[in-house]
């Protein structure tokens, strides 16, 4: 697990040096605003293929295939229908980037709504590259190798990076930099796995025909669940469209501030916890499964609390260090803290999610996520239609917040219904101390610094 969380927390900080650049140059802006909603559909869908779906329902049976000696086999088999489905993907996606812009954008004024458009069609080919990575990155975990995986995605933010500083110099509109800047990055991300992952496709055997068939069937409601989730992301995107400019700009930069702890520390166990948890429920060892889980949501607790409450304390400090510089403003600062509060509401909810859908795929039941994401989407849209109007972007995250927790508290249930362990009490109340603790010395602190008392300033 530690070397997952090395890797992430690798990938994670050069991510954020990337807003750091993306804030300076382009600040909350128009263009920013139309280069997000161009790479939404071509992000969404390498969740879907890539690192969330294909890889959640590939890792279980590529574990059994290792057991029987036909790694290798699905390995290739797998590489060649991602490869047979993603051509006419991209195709398709390339040539409907007006249509799906205006979808998500309705309420972006129409020269806006031409620049996204423009800007979709150089992000779409972005989802091959980076379906093929998360690919390699599911067969280097089942062979518990975890950092390499893991540290891959810097090189898309270093793509972003070079897109921002350099690219966007040498083009027009300068927005077109950072679109050129994704698909270098999606290159990098491959370019880093294959030396390590090409030896585990050598090897002989048949197509396993089979096990593709199988692992389609585990995907297809894997799919259902994780693209019930990203209509809270849709919705979002959609409503701030009809806020002002910079809107959706300020959610992504929230969000982001949001992910880093989320996806260091959450995604991390439960990326670690994944292999464990399918082992166990291969054998069929329920208290095996449970103990895994057990354990898993432990640490995720004693970790996730205090980080809710360092960011709480921290987040305006924190937004003002990274981002109010260059084309950002002290407005702009204000309602980023202000989404970024909102979407911490949430955080240790998502963590518990990220790692009881891993439990729900393992033991081959992922309906079940769907259903819960599906009540959770529920309540988000029908929090944001409530509260944009009053609290705009503030509003929106919270509502995202809020429907974290009722899908954290229905997949626990069920779980739970299905033994797979609970919450550890001890270590639910050691966090919780942890973050109280850490809470009140970051606010004496910061109170401290305010008044010119503590020694490194404000």
């Amino acid at each position: 697990m530690f070397r997952a969380a090395a890797g992430t927390a690798v990938s994670r900080l050069v991510g954020l040096a990337r807003e750091v650049v993306l804030a300076h140059v382009f600040g909350a802006s128009a263009a920013l605003d139309a280069f997000f909603i161009a790479y939404f559909v071509p992000n969404l869908l390498r969740r879907l293929l890539g690192e969330g779906g294909m890889a959640a329902a590939f890792l279980p049976l590529y574990a059994r295939a290792l057991r029987q000696g036909g790694g290798p086999s699905l390995a290739r088999t797998t590489a060649i229908a991602l490869f047979a489905l993603l051509i006419p993907l991209c195709t398709l996606g390339i040539g409907l980037s007006p249509l799906y812009v205006r979808v998500l954008a309705q309420g972006f004024p129409p020269e806006k709504l031409a620049l996204a458009a423009g800007l979709a069609r150089w992000t779409f080919p972005f989802l091959a590259f980076a379906s093929f990575a998360a690919l390699a990155g599911a067969i280097l975990n089942a062979h518990g190798r975890f950092f390499l995986p893991a540290v891959a995605p810097s090189a898309w933010s270093l793509g972003l990076i070079v897109g921002a500083l350099v690219i966007s110099r040498l083009v027009s509109p300068p927005v077109l930099g950072l679109a050129m800047g994704l698909l270098l990055g999606g290159t990098g991300m491959v370019a880093i796995q294959a030396p390590a992952v090409w030896p585990h496709f050598q090897g002989e055997g048949p197509i396993a025909w089979g096990e593709l068939r199988e692992m389609g069937r585990r995907l297809l409601p894997i799919l259902g669940g994780l693209a019930v989730a990203e209509v809270n992301l849709l919705v979002d995107n959609r409503l701030a469209s009809y806020l002002a400019d910079g809107s959706v700009a300020i959610l992504q930069y929230a969000m982001r501030l949001f992910q880093l702890p989320l996806g260091i520390l959450a995604v991390s166990v439960a990326t670690a916890a994944l292999p464990r948890l399918s082992a166990r429920a291969a054998a069929a060892d329920r208290p095996g499964f449970a103990r895994a889980l057990s354990r898993g949501v432990g640490l995720g607790t004693a970790l996730l609390l205090p980080a809710t409450a360092g960011l709480l304390v921290l987040g305006r400090p924190l937004v003002e260090l990274l981002f109010e510089h260059g084309a950002f403003t002290v407005a702009d600062t204000a309602r980023t803290t202000a989404a970024l509060t909102a979407y911490l509401s949430g955080l240790w909810a998502y963590g518990l999610v990220y790692l009881f859908s891993r439990g729900f795929y393992a033991l081959g039941r992922p309906g079940i996520p769907v259903l819960t994401a599906a009540v959770a989407v529920g309540v988000n849209v029908g929090l944001d239609l409530l509260w944009v109007g009053p609290w705009g972007t503030f509003g929106l995250a919270l509502a995202t917040g809020m429907a974290g927790w009722v899908d954290a508290v229905l997949q626990g249930a069920l779980l739970w219904r299905r033994g797979g362990g609970w919450i550890p009490l001890r270590a639910a109340g050691t966090a919780g101390l942890a973050a109280l603790g850490m809470g009140l010395l970051l606010w004496v602190l910061d109170r401290l610094a305010l008044a010119g008392l503590s020694p490194w300033g404000r």
